[in-house]
Order: structure tokens, then C-alpha cells, then sequence
């Protein structure tokens, strides 16, 4: 983001990862790989009640139910959008929708996430700052996991001061 293309109804990071969009989009799409860099666990739910082994890919349409790391917080949502090793998107709370794109960029996979306002959302300024803030340490945890299998997430320290818990 540069303050040329800066808005505050949508923002939009990129990293570059040393994997396969085939790897990165398990990272992505699965409860075992989203649960290695992002959410403390995940499932996901299709036909309403049949839940997804954790290493099979959420299918657009599915619903999950996420539950972060060493926090008492879970969020559920819907997938809005899966296809295999190229896009996955979902409902991010109430207010927001998160697409994450990958493209083939010299040898590796560029992933871009863009978050955005849902259409019926209510802007709140506090959680669109948050969430910008956050994606960018998630994004380089997820780097961290794939290129040298270290999470960077604080595990044992409870202070929410912290960049990484």
C-alpha cells in the first residue's frame, strides 16, 4: 500500500514465498495448513453438519468455525470463494470479505490479500486499521512457516501488546 493507492474501504498486501502455489494454496484452504500460521484451529463444514478431514481444501460455499491461538475468541464464517491453487476467499467477522490470490513470480508464488468491506457492513475505523496491521505479521508468519517451519506467534507470554500474539 502507498499513499497514492491508499483507501479505507479496501487494502491490499503481497509476499513472495519459496513454495509451489500447489503448497501455498494448502496453507490456505485447509484446516491443518491455516492452523500452522494463522488460526490455533480450524474446521470447516459442508452440507451443514459433515466436517472436511483437516487436509482437504474448504470448497466455496463451505462454513467453518476458526478458534484462534491461546485466546478465548472463535469466529465462523463462509467460504466465499476456492479455487485450487490459484484464489481462496471467506467472510472476515460481520464487516469484512478476504480474497488471497496466487500468481507464479520468478521461481516462486506471489500471494496478494485484499480485504474489503462487505457491501451491508458498517465501517468501523478500529478494525479495518487492525486487520491491515495484523494481515502483514500473518502473512510474514506465514513466510516464516513455509520457508523454515518456524511460527513466529507468541505461545507462552499473555500480553496483548505484543506484535505476535
Amino acid at each position: 500500500m502507498t499513499e497514492k493507492n491508499f483507501s479505507s474501504e479496501e487494502f491490499s498486501h503481497g509476499i513472495l514465498l519459496k513454495a509451489t502455489p500447489e503448497e501455498v494454496f494448502g496453507y490456505l484452504s485447509t484446516g491443518t495448513g491455516i492452523s500452522k500460521w494463522f488460526i490455533g484451529s480450524a474446521n470447516y463444514f459442508y452440507d451443514a453438519k459433515s466436517i472436511r478431514l483437516g487436509n482437504e481444501s474448504a470448497e466455496k460455499g463451505d462454513s467453518f468455525l476458526w478458534k484462534w491461538l491461546n485466546k478465548d475468541l472463535e469466529l465462523k464464517g463462509l467460504v466465499t470463494g476456492s479455487v485450487k491453487d490459484k484464489s481462496f476467499g471467506f467472510t472476515f467477522g460481520p464487516s469484512f470479505l478476504v480474497d488471497m490470490n496466487l500468481s507464479e513470480s520468478d521461481k516462486r508464488t506471489k500471494l496478494t490479500l485484499t480485504q474489503k468491506y462487505q457491501d451491508s457492513a458498517v465501517k468501523n475505523e478500529f478494525a479495518y486499521i487492525n486487520c491491515c496491521v495484523c494481515w502483514v505479521f500473518f502473512l510474514t508468519n506465514l513466510k516464516s512457516v513455509i520457508e523454515n517451519n518456524i511460527d513466529l506467534r507468541e505461545t507462552e507470554a499473555d500480553n496483548e501488546l505484543l506484535v505476535n500474539r
